[in-house]
């Protein structure tokens, strides 16, 4: 699974009648960007950009190990995702919508309320 973990510190979405683009640059320099595709063909994937190489991110094919993380959860009570983790992704989403309805402005992360 990847991750691209804490540390977000501003969050872009430009939003079209076709698209989205959301960008989130983190803390050490790394840059994320999502498309988002709301009509035509779609499909689920991606790519990791490294100093290295460019790897394929595997494709999308169920909900299924999701489901195990879920199941295991409620076996062990172990969370698979760290809270804070969970709060920056949530935190992560909402600057991401108020990126779009301030027209694409930039969003920093932190204690900021949107």
């Amino acid at each position: 699974m990847l991750k691209a973990g804490t540390g977000c510190r501003k969050v872009t979405r430009i939003s079209g009648p076709d698209i989205d683009v959301v960008t989130g640059v983190w803390e050490d320099g790394r840059i994320g960007v999502l498309r988002a595709i709301k009509k035509g063909p779609y499909g689920f994937g991606g790519h990791v950009f490294g100093e290295k190489a460019i790897a394929p991110v595997s494709d999308f094919d169920s909900y299924k190990p999701l489901v195990y993380q879920i199941a295991a959860f409620f076996d062990t009570g172990i969370v698979p995702v760290k809270p804070e983790e969970t709060l920056e992704i949530i935190a992560f989403m909402e600057a991401a919508d108020a990126s779009k309805r301030k027209n694409g402005a930039t969003i920093k992360m932190g204690n900021t309320i949107f």
